[in-house]
């Protein structure tokens, strides 16, 4: 008994490892990142100004430039929202900002089996702490990506923090923010956002 116990929880704490949520933003009339490569089983989070959404398209409308939705495929409304795992499935994803998409504002999502090779993940190369956070946390981040943007989302992936990495070492006052989690992403980077509690 002990033994099924014990694979059932390498199991699931295998499980939890696995799956990602990316994040994807705007800068101005394009997405930030325009291409990702995911693994099935992740989830994507738009995290768009207020005059953006994104629809999944099929090619030839991509390609077109046009706006007119993929039957059962993603919708976000106006200001983003999460993709869900169970509407990404295994291909590749076109999608536009409806409102924008005859000015070219449209990219892709590539999702690959479990047994792909990511792309673009990189390993982190920032950290938080302390973790959880009472009123304010600190970001460590390698050299090369000092200089870059970060933006801290709540869980409704509505932006609350927008900075800049100054420094390696770098506080932030979090003493603002209501309890809860929160997930701290680079801006224009392929990295897997870290998540931080508040206490």
């Amino acid at each position: 008994m002990k033994r099924i116990s014990l694979s059932f929880f390498l199991l699931l704490s295998g499980m939890s490892g696995i799956c990602t949520t990316w994040i994807i933003t705007n800068s101005g009339f394009t997405f930030t990142p325009a291409t990702i490569t995911i693994t099935f089983g992740d989830d994507v989070n738009f995290n768009l100004d207020a005059i953006h959404n994104a629809v999944e398209v099929n090619q030839s409308t991509w390609n077109a430039n046009g706006s007119t939705a993929l039957t059962g495929g993603f919708q976000t409304p106006f200001g983003g929202g999460l993709v869900q795992p169970s509407q990404l499935g295994i291909g590749t994803h076109y999608y536009v900002c409806v409102p924008h998409a005859s000015s070219g504002m449209k990219g892709i999502i590539i999702v690959q089996n479990t047994t792909g090779i990511r792309e673009n993940q990189v390993l982190s190369d920032f950290s938080v702490y302390p973790n959880p956070a009472n009123n304010s946390l600190t970001i460590k981040a390698s050299n090369y990506i000092i200089g870059s943007e970060f933006f801290i989302t709540d869980q409704t992936g509505r932006k609350v923090f927008i900075g800049k990495l100054d420094h390696e070492t770098m506080p932030i006052d979090i003493n603002h923010l209501t309890q809860g989690i929160y997930l701290i992403q680079i801006i224009g980077q392929r990295r897997q956002p870290v998540k931080v509690i508040k206490n």
